[in-house]
């Protein structure tokens, strides 16, 4: 069935928009991917809130909303039990979709974040960054030797874009181009007929970099490589997990929070090795100047680095467990949006204090008097699901050009991009093109990155489970096309399908 269907590839472009990359196309550095837009179908693809890599890679895996995923962010925030933490016992609990393709296909996925350590699927996982590592990434595990051995192939890099920018830039461009060189080969080898390839760190030139001739070179290396796919015949998709635009300006929430009486921090200890002088920033520089930066922070104690504020005074968002007052601390936030009260929900105070913070924020302004939100929503009006009695009580949709900043301990709400080093951040808009022989021509309406997984599921001819939230996406394709005239069938999602489900997946385990 599946070998009948031209094969399927699909980039993975982490914070890629058409925005940064217009220029570029215009001026002729991208003719693959200005060749791809021009045969294919684009749309702008909306992330779930936060727009962030995490949570949004597996939403795009799984076709699921945060609130089925019980992830919100790089972290959550745990106000019973006064933790903050990331749960990684649940990166793995829900199926992706590349999962079912393997029933009946040759599957094949690299790079894409929140997928380490990589299940074991057929025909090969190999886990991404940045919560990767560069041992235990791959399965199976002797593709892993060869890989390192053939390749020297990386999942993360050792210098830091903050510290030592030209040289980590020069690492990430390494890397990127290995990761699509094995791309092409193992497409080759393994015969396969889906391939998913994922480039994390181009997301970091963007963040750190912008518009710089680092970036350029790092999308220069895509479009080389994605130009020897458009020449197969192949179904290609070009995919973001979020988009990207310029800084321009730097909101520090719980900052703000504790300006207006709802958040109060114990970091005595924290500003007294400030006030000596210490920062993270001045240790990564010496560091990272002697190669010392990885060893200094696995022999550091924790506590020790929690203290250490950056040259703003800022501690670590790690750091907010142990630094925040909490019997005296009614709303604390993550970065980029999502909000928590510490307030019981069925406490007589909970939404009068949730509509007052709503109401602050969707009123508060920036420096150059633009609003700092786009929209801020109650928690349940965004997500839903098995965990929805964890879901952030309040996510705000951060306006284009605004960094939300989640850490504690800066003096001032709101501050110079240049201070934090950061020159792009994450918008909702992310980027859709797809081209080959079941695709349309033209443009569509915006997707949702939740339809993506069900959309590539019917184009390879399955049935889509009826837990995922995304739908079919039928406009993309040619109207001539296998997946155009067909009309999308469905699996039932109960309680024998998942215990059928953990079955199959304890014998292939075993197996």
């Amino acid at each position: 069935m599946a070998d009948e269907r031209p094969r399927t590839v699909v980039f993975g472009l982490d914070g890629a928009h058409f925005e940064l990359l217009e220029p570029w196309i215009e001026a002729g550095e991208l003719p693959n991917i200005e060749q791809a837009i021009e045969t294919g179908i684009t749309a702008d693809l909306e992330s779930v809130l936060p727009p962030v890599t995490s949570p949004n890679w597996k939403a795009y895996a799984t076709g699921k909303n945060p609130g089925k995923l019980g992830i919100f962010w790089w972290e959550n925030i745990d106000v019973d039990d006064r933790r903050i933490y990331y749960p990684q016992d649940r990166k793995h609990r829900q199926r992706e979709y590349w999962e079912i393709l393997s029933d009946h296909e040759r599957p094949g996925v690299m790079g894409v974040p929140t997928t380490y350590p990589p299940k074991n699927v057929d025909e090969f996982v190999i886990a991404g960054a940045p919560d990767g590592r560069n041992e235990g990434f791959a399965y199976p595990e002797a593709l892993e030797d060869r890989l390192i051995e053939d390749h020297d192939y990386r999942v993360t890099i050792k210098n830091e874009l903050r510290a030592t920018p030209d040289k980590a830039a020069e690492e990430i461009l390494e890397v990127m181009e290995t990761r699509f060189t094995v791309a092409r080969e193992l497409f080759e080898e393994y015969d396969l007929t889906f391939l998913q390839v994922t480039t994390f760190y181009i997301n970091s030139l963007q963040h750190y970099l912008w518009d710089d001739e680092y970036t350029l070179r790092g999308w220069k290396i895509i479009d080389d490589h994605l130009g020897w796919f458009l020449d197969e015949g192949h179904d290609v998709v070009l995919m973001s997990d979020h988009g990207s635009t310029a800084v321009d300006t730097v909101f520090h929430i719980n900052s703000w929070l504790e300006q207006q009486g709802y958040l109060t921090l114990d970091a005595d200890a924290a500003k007294l090795v400030h006030r000596l002088g210490i920062n993270r920033d001045r240790l990564l520089r010496l560091l990272s100047a002697f190669g010392l930066q990885a060893l200094a922070v696995r022999l550091a104690p924790q506590f020790l680095l929690d203290l250490i504020p950056d040259e703003q005074g800022e501690l670590p968002r790690e750091s907010k467990t142990s630094n925040i007052d909490w019997d005296r601390t009614d709303v604390v936030a993550s970065g980029q949006g999502p909000i928590y009260l510490t307030v019981g929900r069925d406490a007589d105070r909970y939404e009068q204090l949730r509509t007052e913070v709503i109401q602050r924020l969707e009123s508060l302004t920036g420096p150059d008097g633009r609003p700092v939100a786009t929209a801020v929503h109650r928690g349940e009006d965004v997500y839903s699901g098995e965990y929805s009695n964890e879901i952030p009580d309040i996510v705000i949709d951060q306006r284009n050009g605004v960094h939300i900043q989640g850490s504690i301990g800066r003096q001032q709400v709101f501050s110079d991009p240049a201070d934090d080093g950061w020159k792009g951040e994450n918008k909702r808009e992310g980027l859709f093109v797809a081209t080959g022989p079941s695709f349309e021509t033209g443009s569509a309406e915006t997707l949702s990155i939740l339809d993506l997984a069900p959309t590539l599921l019917h184009l390879r001819g399955y049935d889509v489970p009826t837990d995922m939230d995304g739908e079919v996406r039928g406009d993309v394709f040619d109207p001539n096309s296998d997946s155009a005239q067909r009309e999308p069938s469905y699996e039932v999602i109960d309680e024998t399908a998942l215990e059928k489900r953990r079955v199959r997946r304890a014998v292939r385990a075993a197996f």
